[in-house]
């Protein structure tokens, strides 16, 4: 849980300067003292090591050979259980769909700053 002090904090630097670093937050919720039980990081890092190493494993045109289903990997050439495929397939649409949301508020910002910037260039003139 980070304390409501520490979500303030963090809120105030990204409403002033517009982005923090990941640096910037640890620091933050170190000074608030936020820590977690030592097994259950430890935990977390090995399960973060595993899943590169799963991550990683590619076929010869480097699409991943293992997805996840909760927390089991499956090798999908391997994988007849439908509810499992599908699943996979549900995870992976989400995902998809966050991913082209995101593209295209970057695309919006990008292109109104280019409206902005050619409309700064004409009045130059």
């Amino acid at each position: 849980m980070i304390p409501n002090h520490a979500v303030d904090e963090i809120m105030d630097i990204l409403s002033t300067r517009m982005s923090i670093t990941s640096d910037e937050i640890a620091e933050i919720l170190k000074k608030y003292d936020v820590s977690g039980d030592m097994d259950a990081l430890q935990d977390s890092y090995r399960k973060r090591l595993g899943q590169r190493l799963i991550a990683g494993i590619r076929d010869e045109k480097g699409q991943r050979e293992l997805l996840a289903v909760g927390n089991e990997y499956i090798i999908i050439d391997c994988c007849n259980d439908q509810k499992k495929l599908s699943a996979i397939q549900h995870k992976l649409k989400s995902s998809m769909d966050s991913l082209d949301e995101s593209a295209q508020k970057v695309q919006g910002r990008q292109a109104f700053l280019r409206r902005f910037s050619s409309k700064r260039k004409g009045h130059k003139a």
